[in-house]
C-alpha cells in the first residue's frame, strides 16, 4: 500500500509522508475529510490515464504494446484508490457525521461517494458498492443500473444535508471548497446533471428533461469548478507522473493527433487558440503534431512543464462549468426534437462551453471572440449538430476521464482506429476496462459472473 503513508492535511500542508493519522482507530472527520479528497483525485488521475488514452486525446510511447491500441487494462492502481481508500474514509466520514449531527461533513462525503462510484461503473460496468464493506471480502456486484440509481440518491440526499445548519462545519480540511456549502450544493446538482446525462441513449427526453432541472441549480461559473489544486510542495499527478519522467527520457503518454489536428487548425479549417495553452511542444519543434494512435510515432508535442495541466501549479480537474455548458447544449438539443439545429439557448450554451474553457486556460477575449465568430464555429442555433457540440466538448474536457462516456456514447465520433488495433477486438472499438487481477483473486465468483469482453458495450451506451 504505497500511497498508506499520505496524508492530507490543509491547503497549505496537504500531504505528510511520515504519518497518516487515518490509521488511528478514531480518525476524526477533519482529519479523514483531506484524505478522502487526496485519493478521490488519484482515482480521477488514473481513470484519466487510462480512458484518455482509449478516447484518443492521449497516445502511448510505446507503440504496439500501448494501451492506445485498445490493449485490455485492469487499472489496478484506480481501483485501489476507490476501494482500499477513498470509499472506506468517505463511509467513515458519514458514519461520524451521522453520530455527531455534522450535516455538512455526512453531504460532502455523499457527494464525493457519488463522484467516485460514477468513475468505477463507467470504468468497469456492474461494480461492488451495496454489499461492500470492510468485512465482506467477496461482495456481490451492483449492476450499472442499480449504480446510477444509487449516484442519484446519494446526491438527493447529500443536498438534503448540505442545507441543513448542525454540528461541526469543515474550513481548511476541505481541500476542494473550503467549507463552503454553497459551492457543494452546486456541485451536487451538477454531477447530478451529469450522471443523469450520461443515460441519455436510453430515455433522451427524460434524460434532457431531468439535467436541464439539475443545471439551473449547478455551477454558475469556472469559480465553481471541482478541482483539486496542487503547489510546488504538493504535485500534481499529471506533473510528477507524466511531465516530469518525459523530461528524463521515461516517455509514457503524450497527445494524439486526434487533439492536436483538431486545434491546429488540420481538423476544422481555424486554428484553436488553446493549442499553445494546453499543449507543449518538444525541445527546438516549432510544429504541432501529435503522435498516431497505436504507433508511438510522429509527435513533436509533449504533456511538459509549460502546458496549463501539467505543470508544477496545475489543478486536478473533475468537473468544469465547461462540461456542464456542453451538456446544456445536448440536452437542449434533443428537446428541440430535431436531427439538427436547437434553441437560442441551446447555442448561447454551445458558445459558453467554448468561451469558459477557454478563459480558463488563459486565452485573451480577443482570441475567443475571433474563434468564436469564425464561420466554422459559428455555424448557427438552425445548423448547430450534435456532433459540433461533441467535438468541442472533446476539447474542453481535455485531459478528465468522464470525456471516454462521451466518446463511447458517440460512436467514437468516428475517429481512425488506432494502429495495431488489438485483434480480440475484432475491429470495434473498446468499452470498457477489465476487473483487477487482485480482485478476481479475492472474489473470483462475482467477477467471472459480471466479465463482459472488451468491445461489449455497458448497460449505459445500450439503447
Amino acid at each position: 500500500m504505497p500511497l498508506l503513508g499520505m496524508l492530507l492535511l490543509s491547503c497549505d500542508k496537504f500531504l505528510d509522508v511520515n504519518t497518516d493519522e487515518t490509521l488511528k482507530g478514531d480518525a476524526t472527520m477533519q482529519e479523514l475529510l483531506p484524505t478522502a479528497q487526496f485519493y478521490t483525485a488519484e482515482a480521477s488521475f488514473q481513470q484519466a490515464y487510462v480512458a484518455c488514452q482509449y478516447a484518443q486525446q492521449l497516445g502511448s510511447a510505446l507503440g504496439a504494446n500501448g494501451i492506445d491500441t485498445y490493449a485490455e487494462t485492469d487499472n489496478t492502481l484506480g481501483w485501489s484508490n476507490l476501494y482500499l481508500y477513498a470509499l472506506p474514509q468517505l463511509n467513515a466520514i458519514i458514519e461520524k457525521g451521522q453520530e455527531e449531527g455534522a450535516s455538512a461533513y455526512v453531504g460532502i462525503a455523499k457527494v464525493l461517494t457519488a463522484y467516485n462510484l460514477g468513475i468505477a461503473t463507467v470504468n468497469w460496468e456492474n461494480v461492488p458498492y451495496s454489499q461492500a464493506d470492510q468485512k465482506n471480502f467477496s461482495p456481490a456486484y451492483d449492476t450499472q443500473e442499480q449504480v446510477y440509481a444509487t449516484i442519484v440518491r446519494l446526491l438527493d440526499e447529500a443536498n438534503t444535508e448540505l442545507t441543513g445548519n448542525t454540528g461541526a462545519k469543515p474550513g481548511t480540511d476541505d481541500l476542494i471548497y473550503q467549507g463552503d456549502m454553497a459551492e457543494w450544493i452546486r456541485l451536487a446538482h451538477s454531477l447530478r446533471a451529469r450522471y443523469v446525462w450520461h443515460g441519455s441513449l436510453r430515455n433522451p427526453q427524460q434524460a434532457a428533461q431531468s439535467a436541464l432541472a439539475s443545471l439551473e441549480k449547478g455551477m454558475k461559473g469556472n469559480e465553481d469548478d471541482f478541482q483539486l489544486q496542487y503547489n510546488s510542495k504538493n504535485l500534481s499527478p499529471w506533473y510528477s507522473k507524466v511531465a516530469i519522467p518525459n523530461t528524463t527520457g521515461n516517455l509514457s503518454v503524450t497527445f494524439t493527433n486526434t487533439i492536436v489536428d483538431l486545434m491546429n487548425g488540420t481538423t476544422q479549417g481555424v486554428a484553436d487558440p488553446r493549442l499553445s495553452k494546453v499543449i507543449g511542444l518538444k525541445n527546438n519543434q516549432t510544429v504541432y503534431s501529435g503522435v498516431v494512435p497505436g504507433s508511438g510515432s510522429g509527435s513533436t508535442v509533449d504533456l511538459n512543464s509549460k502546458a496549463w495541466h501539467s505543470n508544477i501549479n496545475s489543478p486536478l480537474v473533475m468537473m468544469s462549468y465547461s462540461e456542464l455548458k456542453g451538456i446544456e447544449a445536448e440536452a437542449r438539443m434533443v428537446l428541440s426534437g430535431a436531427a439538427t439545429g436547437t434553441s437560442a439557448e441551446g447555442y448561447a450554451a454551445y458558445q459558453a462551453m467554448i468561451s469558459s474553457n477557454m478563459k480558463k486556460v488563459g486565452v485573451a477575449d480577443a482570441d475567443i471572440d475571433a474563434f468564436l465568430k469564425d464561420a466554422k464555429i459559428n455555424v448557427g442555433a438552425s445548423k448547430l449538430t450534435a456532433k459540433h457540440i461533441i467535438t468541442e466538448k472533446f476539447k474542453s474536457m481535455l485531459l478528465n476521464g468522464d470525456i471516454w462516456t462521451d466518446i463511447r456514447k458517440y460512436n467514437y465520433l468516428d475517429f481512425p482506429m488506432p494502429t495495431n488495433a488489438n485483434p480480440d477486438l475484432q475491429g470495434k472499438r473498446i468499452q470498457r476496462m477489465k476487473y483487477p487481477d487482485s480482485e478476481i483473486t479475492r472474489n473470483s465468483k462475482t467477477v467471472l459472473a459480471n466479465q463482459k469482453d472488451p468491445e461489449v458495450a455497458m448497460w449505459l451506451i445500450s439503447k
